[in-house]
């Protein structure tokens, strides 16, 4: 099964959807997706600095519940309301999972996707609330899909950090401080708000950001 990454990349970098995103944020195609690219890895990070400690893994697991994948089944809707100014569903969830996830630290993750892909602050933090429902719903429709448990979440979504840290070294620093607080449970209060592989990562990495 090909990377996380790799996948996300190509369900919101191409086509249709990365034209709705650029949109919706007001950016240019080529930067939006560059900005995608440089995005996914710090959501992915986070979550896996959650999944790292027996409670925070526990809280995520828990958390997914509410995120099956529905979210993936029109990403140009989604992206649509995003575009129209609206604030329903996953588009409202995606500010409270950040806040969780970079723990008060949005704009030093925004600054370094925006040293990446050439996106200004202002259009990056545009990004970063569209993305968060969608790597959530991803994430959420493998454990169905696949039949994970909690461990084998924590250790795909470990493995793919490794693999982004490998790749892109310069983002070890900011993966290291997405956990706020360092007890590793970043997604404990996500369930109660929201109720209700290497393969192929380093090639796309190097083809959309150059490195």
């Amino acid at each position: 099964m090909s990377g996380i990454f790799e996948q996300l990349l190509g369900m919101v970098g191409t086509g249709d959807e990365l034209a709705s995103i650029s949109n919706a944020i007001g950016g240019e195609p080529s930067a939006t997706q560059r900005g995608i690219a440089a995005a996914l890895p710090m959501l992915i990070g986070g979550l896996a600095n959650n999944a790292a400690s027996p409670q925070g893994a526990s809280s995520l697991f828990g958390a997914l519940s509410d995120h099956d994948g529905s979210v993936l089944g029109d990403l140009v809707g989604l992206l649509g309301a995003a575009s129209g100014g609206g604030a329903g569903g996953g588009l409202a969830d995606g500010a409270k999972i950040l806040g969780h996830i970079f723990g008060g630290r949005n704009d030093n993750v925004a600054t370094a996707v925006s040293q990446k892909s050439g996106l200004d602050l202002g259009t990056v933090m545009k990004l970063l609330p569209i993305l968060a429902p969608i790597v959530m719903g991803f994430i959420g429709k493998m454990k169905n899909d696949n039949g994970l448990d909690q461990s084998a979440v924590s250790q795909a979504l470990g493995q793919e950090k490794a693999a982004v840290q490998e790749q892109e070294p310069g983002l070890g620093g900011l993966l290291g401080m997405l956990d706020a607080d360092g007890d590793g449970d970043i997604m404990g209060e996500i369930g109660g708000l929201l109720g209700g592989d290497k393969s192929g990562l380093g090639s796309i990495l190097g083809k959309v950001l150059g490195g």
